[in-house]
């Protein structure tokens, strides 16, 4: 077997100290054998040390402060401590099953590989309504079956780049993206703060495809991801709609220059069909929630495009 090293790292900002003692649990009860894994936290300058909180202090845990806001900041922060050949980044409300990290040294034996993420289920604290089921990809989950890796052969976002709950990335990636990539021109800020801006995952899949890097997701990757009340809300989605819009059309900027056509291909609409389809949803008068956030969108994209020219 492929012997390597995998690096966890929790990022996280003001975490929900409840949550966190879950996710926290989740990794120390791992099946890989010890000497295989090292696990860590970045705390993105909590309001109230992370170093403080019980079930770290009560295992030891190492926590290292990235003063430098949004997660983006903290994933480099990781990476520059990881001993790791694989870092696996799994958010302050992801409960990994007791076998991910024995699954992620398994895939990774396929040295193309660059980057996975798997499946991820929610664990609701309120049941949504049912409009809700149609939009649950845009808080991160995905309810996927199977047992075989699945690759993305293509430079076009689809449902096979993986995202940030539990991406496991080779650190060789994250080397070559925040020590020769990533400059001030071409910056894809992370989640900051309270802030829903995004877009940070996509383009390191982005990136791994650009340096020949299969990318991909793998069911056998399996996690809870604690969703609170809050976010099961028609205003949250509508937020969340404008700022995964505006991620994806500055990812979309970057990266059709390096591939020479859209990325991401809700930007192949041009204006004239875009505001058809924006007067056929006022026309049709409905006040159903999908038709409503369909509008949001629609409405927001032909802000982009109208910013093209």
């Amino acid at each position: 077997m492929y012997q390597i090293l995998i690096s966890v790292c929790i990022c996280t900002y003001n975490p929900n100290e409840k949550y966190l003692n879950r996710v926290i649990n989740s990794i120390l009860s791992q099946d890989l054998e010890k000497h295989s894994w090292e696990f860590f936290i970045v705390d993105n300058n909590s309001a109230h040390p992370v170093s403080n909180i019980d079930i770290v202090l009560q295992n030891n845990i190492k926590v290292v402060v990235e003063k430098t806001p949004g997660l983006t900041a903290a994933r480099k922060c990781a990476n520059n401590i990881a001993n790791g050949d694989i870092i696996v980044f799994v958010d302050d409300d992801n409960i990994l099953n007791p076998d991910y990290l024995s699954k992620v040294e398994y895939s990774f034996e396929d040295k193309s590989i660059g980057i996975l993420s798997g499946a991820i289920l929610p664990e609701y604290e309120q049941a949504p309504e049912e409009w809700f089921y149609t939009y649950e990809e845009m808080i991160a989950i995905r309810r996927l079956t199977g047992s075989s890796v699945l690759l993305n052969d293509k430079h076009v976002y689809n449902g096979r780049f993986p995202i940030g709950a539990g991406m496991a990335v080779r650190k060789m990636i994250l080397n070559e993206y925040f020590c020769n990539h990533l400059t001030a021109a071409n910056y894809i800020e992370g989640r900051k703060g309270n802030e829903l801006s995004s877009g940070e995952d996509i383009d390191l899949d982005f990136f791994a495809i650009s340096i020949q890097y299969k990318i991909g997701i793998y069911p056998l990757l399996k996690m809870k991801h604690i969703i609170p009340a809050s976010r099961v809300s028609i205003e949250y989605i509508k937020r969340l709609t404008i700022s995964s819009l505006n991620s994806s059309y500055l990812i979309n900027q970057k990266w059709k220059v390096h591939f020479g056509e859209n990325v991401i291909d809700c930007f192949d609409l041009d204006k004239p069909a875009i505001l058809i389809r924006l007067i056929w949803n006022m026309v049709l008068g409905s006040i159903s929630r999908k038709k409503y956030l369909r509008f949001v969108f629609l409405k927001s994209l032909y802000k982009y495009q109208k910013a093209l020219g």
